[in-house]
């Protein structure tokens, strides 16, 4: 189990410094060495170790107040400081600053070993609640099959820009000629092809805008700070172009294309909840248009 962690051990003493390098270096998945506080602290900034082992007695900056200052970037920092029972008020400080625990002075090693294993199985058990709540929260706001934000995810980003008052455009994108490959060719196809789409579009927009996918082949794009018409243009046509490029799949070349009805919210000027209604009657203008096309709601593009 101790393999599977980082640990760092401050201690101002050689000699106990080289004994446990020797004796832990191997059991641990990479061993680092700090001196005293201040290199504690700059070693634990670049290498972030899971498990943290310090004296509290140490020249420069002192193992309590090393504590202090790491406990005030990440309270779920493990930490357990080494002391001797003559240092009892130098103990329970650190321990009320959030230390996770104590080995006496002179260490006995297998206790040491034993505290060692009980922080390591605590760090095993929030990884893997850290990990469920991960899974749970990615399958509440992101589209399982395109990774990309779903709709839930996409109306909360919608929310918080309006209370930001910000100012963006949104794309409503729908795929023209998408029902004839799941008709022809299956639904494994159908998914190939949006997940294909969605990578190419994906690398037209920055990392900043949301991209989700409100259900089948409907996507929505809030292109943030974006609202001058000349630039607008030119991002539904790169996109337009990114949507059209084939797919090979299974020896057959699967093609769509995009229309898209593009809106814009300017601070004070257009009801927010009016925003996807107002997007959609632009993308149904587009399709009337040709597919394979965009309209910004109240401007006619050539």
């Amino acid at each position: 189990m101790l393999q599977d962690f980082t640990l760092l051990y401050v201690e101002d003493d050689k000699d106990t410094q080289e004994y446990m390098k020797f004796y832990l270096s191997d059991e641990v998945k990479e061993f680092y060495q700090a001196f005293n506080g201040e290199e504690g602290i700059e070693i634990y900034k670049s290498k972030k170790p899971d498990i943290i082992v310090t004296d509290l007695n140490m020249p420069k900056l002192n193992g309590i107040d090393m504590i202090k200052q790491i406990k005030s970037i990440d309270k779920e920092q493990m930490i357990i400081i080494t002391s001797a029972f003559g240092d009892k008020n130098n103990l329970m400080e650190a321990l009320n600053y959030g230390a996770n625990g104590f080995i006496s002075k002179p260490i006995d090693i297998d206790k040491f070993n034993e505290k060692l294993l009980e922080v390591t199985a605590s760090l095993k058990e929030k990884i893997e609640k850290d990990r469920d709540k991960k899974i749970l929260y990615n399958l509440a706001h992101y589209d399982e099959l395109t990774k990309i934000k779903n709709r839930l995810s996409f109306n909360q980003s919608l929310a918080q820009l309006r209370d930001n008052k910000s100012t963006f455009s949104l794309f409503f994108i729908d795929l023209d000629n998408f029902k004839p490959i799941n008709d022809n060719y299956g639904h494994k196809a159908g998914d190939e092809i949006l997940k294909w789409v969605v990578s190419n579009i994906s690398k037209m927009i920055r990392k900043d805008d949301i991209f989700a996918r409100l259900g089948g082949d409907e996507f929505v794009i809030i292109i943030k700070d974006i609202v001058d018409i000349d630039n607008l243009n030119i991002l539904a046509q790169k996109i337009i172009d990114a949507t059209s490029i084939p797919l090979i799949y299974n020896e057959n070349i699967l093609k769509v294309s995009a229309s898209i009805g593009i809106s814009r919210y300017i601070q004070d000027t257009l009801d927010i909840d009016l925003l996807l209604k107002l997007a959609d009657k632009a993308m149904y203008m587009a399709k009337k248009g040709g597919k394979s096309n965009f309209s910004i709601y109240g401007y006619n593009h050539q």
